[in-house]
């Protein structure tokens, strides 16, 4: 009798997001950092993937060919850890943690032609401080619970995703393209740096 070796072919477009838990609990402070979990699964490498993050409609930040572009609205205050990308680790930070970051997170990965996305809701956890009583001072303690959502997006919803991250994608290419001219000029000599 012979014995054929058994193996799978594993593609990298087969994958899904998941955060870690059914919901998550936190005890932070107000100003400091939290992390929108989520990863893929099967853990595989996402550093040659588009991720991009939304709070709501608005493009929270975008990475794409190696870089993290932050939407208009998250200058300094989202990022993605790009040394864990490689586990599959595609978790959004948002520093300076406020009341206003309260609200569903979108996240989309894209590979090749496969595209996932997961909803994550970012509440103050209402046994612990009602929402009406929020505290809004750097510092104070907040108890969060962070959690799937089960959220159909409308198409309206999506073209105003779109057209965000559009617009995060556009100042970035345009700083590159007017930093790229400056160059240009101030090598022909039609700059002058003194």
């Amino acid at each position: 009798m012979r014995v054929r070796p058994s193996f799978s072919l594993f593609l990298s477009d087969d994958f899904q997001l998941v955060i870690p838990q059914t919901s998550q609990e936190a005890q932070i402070y107000m100003g400091s950092k939290i992390i929108v979990t989520c990863h893929l699964t099967p853990e595989i490498c996402a550093i040659a993937m588009q991720i991009k993050w939304f709070k709501e409609t608005d493009c929270v930040c975008i990475y794409k060919n190696g870089h993290v572009i932050e939407g208009r609205n998250y200058k300094d205050k989202a990022s993605l850890d790009t040394h864990v990308l490689q586990r599959g680790n595609v978790s959004l930070h948002l520093n300076n943690f406020s009341v206003s970051d309260v609200g569903d997170y979108y996240c989309q990965v894209i590979s090749g032609d496969r595209t996932q996305q997961i909803t994550v809701g970012v509440r103050i956890k209402p046994e612990v401080q009602p929402v009406s009583q929020s505290p809004t001072f750097q510092g104070q303690s907040i108890q969060l619970i962070l959690f799937e959502i089960d959220k159909i997006w409308t198409e309206e919803e999506t073209i105003e995703m779109d057209e965000s991250a559009l617009m995060s994608e556009m100042k970035v290419n345009n700083m590159q393209q007017l930093h790229q001219m400056m160059i240009r000029a101030y090598r022909e000599g039609y700059l002058n740096w003194s």
